[in-house]
């Protein structure tokens, strides 16, 4: 009975570490450029609108990261920056995709979840 419950004890201590080192969030998210890869990959993009749709995400990301940045006071200003930021990105990737494409574009950006909370822990 005492190696049983000793068992026990091992088996709960090691899963419960386990646990708590996959608590990652950012690894359920995963990186913003594979987010981009996998994108590409399903809405079957040719090499040419690769290139064009990795450099739109690029620059937003770094756009948005700089204008983060400059307003972080400001939430509503910076709530606004934002709106405006993705408008822009959404006519530039609609430019870039055929019609059927952005069609599923816009079905995958619906069913991706939000963050919530936005950052705040």
């Amino acid at each position: 009975m005492k190696k049983v419950i000793g068992l026990f004890l091992v088996i709960l201590i090691s899963s419960a570490t386990v646990f708590a080192q996959s608590g990652n969030r950012q690894g359920k998210k995963g990186d913003p450029s594979q987010r981009s890869e996998k994108m590409i990959e399903e809405l079957k993009l040719d090499d040419k609108q690769a290139a064009e749709f990795r450099k739109v995400e690029a620059d937003f990301r770094e756009q948005m990261n700089k204008e983060r940045e400059a307003v972080k006071d400001d939430r509503e200003k910076m709530r606004e920056k934002m709106t405006a930021m993705r408008t822009e990105k959404e006519a530039q990737i609609k430019k870039i995709l055929t019609d059927e494409q952005y069609k599923q574009y816009q079905e995958k950006q619906k069913k991706a979840p939000r963050k919530k909370g936005h950052g705040r822990r």
